[in-house]
């Protein structure tokens, strides 16, 4: 499955330890977490749900939960979309 692509002119930002999804044609600005600034990334790259909850994984050790981070990948996805940060698709 194909992550959803990522709207134009929305750009990831972190400040120190802050990360922000910035719709700079929109003049909306959301605070998120690390995770969801990588997921964002990985919507960039044209990547897999596959691809995206193997990255994750990767950070978290051989004990990650994979259909934990799938259902989370999923999650934030959808929230994106709602949002407006990414193109609508269905992401399942």
């Amino acid at each position: 499955m194909v992550l959803p692509r990522a709207a134009a002119g929305v750009i990831v930002q972190q400040q120190q330890d802050a990360f922000f999804l910035m719709d700079t044609e929109g003049g909306e600005v959301f605070r998120v977490n690390e995770t969801a600034a990588r997921i964002f990334e990985l919507c960039r790259s044209g990547g897999t749900l596959e691809d995206a909850v193997q990255a994750l994984s990767r950070g978290m050790g051989e004990s990650a939960p994979i259909q934990e981070i799938a259902e989370d990948v999923r999650s934030t996805v959808t929230q994106f979309q709602e949002l407006g940060l990414c193109e609508p698709s269905s992401v399942s």
